[in-house]
């Protein structure tokens, strides 16, 4: 079963205008919005959790740094195939 909010005229009229606008029903953009705002604050609340964990952990932001630009020296110097490979691998798969 469904809950009923009250909005003041007004404002339904501003929000039932720009559904229209955008080609929604205000209803649905409600819906939207408030799916939207449980989302957002479920990753408050798992970003102040976070900064708890880092704070007792020792760890640093330099150290978050560090490890990032580490990370990403290994992707860079990763060795890839030959240019092309990957592309004459598809000819050949799609040739039979």
């Amino acid at each position: 079963m469904g809950k009923v909010v009250e909005i003041n005229e007004s404002l339904w009229a501003k929000l039932s205008s720009a559904a229209r606008r955008s080609g929604q029903t205000p209803e649905g953009v409600l819906r939207g919005l408030i799916r939207d705002y449980l989302e957002t604050e479920a990753d408050r609340t798992l970003d102040a959790a976070l900064a708890k964990d880092v704070q007792s952990s020792g760890y640093r932001e330099e150290d978050a740094v560090r490890v990032v630009r580490d990370y990403r020296k290994q992707v860079r110097t990763k060795p890839v195939g030959k240019v092309g490979e990957a592309s004459r691998r598809y000819r050949r798969t799609r040739s039979g």
